[in-house]
């Protein structure tokens, strides 16, 4: 039988990894996958920190890339999206990981540093 709150607490901490991804804070969108990686024993967990840490590294990337593309106006649309996507794609991470906890989550059109 499996031990259920090793269960509840691999569920926590991946969500908390995703949920990073919600903070407007850097240091903490950053860090707190960082920290989950580090102290996680379970593969799941350390699989959905490494992807929220993608995922935030890659809309970093997004954002500095759109941030010239203003002086000729497109990059306000894509900053827009930027930010939008930012904000949406966490929220359905979330929702995926607490439904299925013993799933990783894997966000789509991400560059993936970490493995």
């Amino acid at each position: 039988m499996p031990n259920t709150s090793s269960a509840g607490e691999s569920s926590l901490l991946s969500i908390l990894a995703h949920l990073c991804a919600l903070l407007t804070s850097l240091c903490v969108s950053i860090l707190g996958p960082i920290v989950i990686l580090a102290i996680a024993e379970n593969e799941v967990v350390k699989q959905n920190a490494r992807e929220s840490l993608n995922f935030q590294l890659t809309m970093i990337i997004f954002a500095l890339i759109s941030l010239p593309l203003c002086l000729i106006g497109v990059g306000f649309v894509t900053l827009f999206i930027v930010a939008i996507w930012s904000f949406i794609a966490p929220i359905i991470a979330i929702v995926k990981v607490a439904n299925h906890p013993e799933t990783p989550h894997r966000y789509g059109m991400i560059f993936h540093f970490f493995r």
